[in-house]
């Protein structure tokens, strides 16, 4: 089965509702690379909350160091976007969904008004992941511990179905070959699309199988 193309999933001019964009996924799946190169035209915002580049905003030198300061100032961001939805509009953000940190507060968002849709992406292995990693060190790009990664790789596919029930619009992509495709999508709880799913972790592929298919709008 071959992976369908990747187009844009904005909503329609005439939608009027304030989106919040989830780029989520393991550590070391392409999630950062994908935001700089396409959200400002896939979602439409420049606006992107990003706990690393925070983090190296505070400490360029040791970024590590200012994980925690760095996490609390993305959550106050986040707070705050949803605070002005009628002044600023959509925005993005990354996330690995290892937690449920910002359960509740999709879950405040949608009781707000807001959509939310999500773009997962994912490689098929933690070691996969590491080697990517890697060689985003050796370029200068921010480290992460390897117990770290291998936590957060099981953790953040558990937490997919959670995440897929509140989103308006989501899409799985197989990020193996650094081009993303997508390999599913569907809508709050269900699946429209399943492609080619061979490049997803296996747990991840046992979860798509079964989500209900969505009825035809």
């Amino acid at each position: 089965m071959q992976h369908r193309a990747v187009t844009s999933c904005r909503p329609g001019r005439m939608n009027k509702q304030p989106t919040i964009w989830m780029l989520a996924g393991p550590n070391g799946v392409g999630k950062t690379t994908y935001a700089f190169r396409h959200i400002r035209a896939v979602a439409g915002t420049v606006r992107f909350i990003n706990l690393d580049e925070i983090a190296r905003g505070l400490s360029p030198m040791d970024p590590e160091a200012e994980k925690n300061t760095a996490a609390r100032i993305a959550l106050d961001r986040f707070d705050a976007y949803l605070g002005a939805k009628g002044e600023g509009g959509d925005f993005s953000m990354e996330t690995t969904l290892a937690g449920l940190t910002y359960l509740r507060r999709l879950q405040h968002a949608k009781s707000l008004g807001w959509r939310i849709h999500l773009l997962y992406f994912v490689v098929a292995t933690p070691e996969a992941a590491l080697a990517r990693i890697a060689r985003r060190v050796s370029e200068g790009g921010h480290a992460v511990p390897e117990a770290d990664a291998r936590r957060r790789f099981a953790r953040s596919i558990a937490n997919v179905p959670r995440y897929v029930a509140l989103a308006d619009m989501w899409r799985v992509f197989d990020n193996n070959g650094g081009q993303p495709k997508v390999a599913a999508e569907g809508r709050a709880g269900c699946i429209a699309y399943r492609g080619a799913t061979d490049g997803l972790p296996s747990p991840l592929t046992a979860i798509l199988e079964h989500l209900p298919a969505c009825a035809e709008a």
